[in-house]
């Protein structure tokens, strides 16, 4: 199809098409690919985050990027069995 809209225009002595159309990815690969960045996203931010617990109190302090990831941190402390209390001193960023 390529071919035939260059192939008449003046100058042009012989077209090579090389266009090679791949095959769709398959749904899994799509979806496997999704969590692994989501897994390296949530690593990257973990190491902003401080957590000290003392008697099933959990201090959270660092830096997240948005209020999503607050939340998310503190949803993820108030999850884990033992937890009692979740004190938030975590800032969000400006950026």
């Amino acid at each position: 199809m390529a071919s035939r809209h260059i192939a008449h225009l003046r100058g042009v002595t012989a077209v090579d098409n090389l266009i090679c159309v791949r095959p769709g990815f398959a749904a899994g690969d799509v979806g496997d690919q999704i969590v692994r960045a989501l897994k390296r996203h949530a690593e990257r931010e973990a190491h902003h985050i401080a957590v000290d617990v003392r008697d099933g109190t959990v201090t959270l302090s660092g830096t997240v990027g948005t209020c999503a990831e607050r939340d998310a941190a503190r949803g993820a402390a108030w999850s884990t069995r033992g937890v009692h209390a979740v004190i938030d001193n975590l800032e969000v960023a400006v950026r």
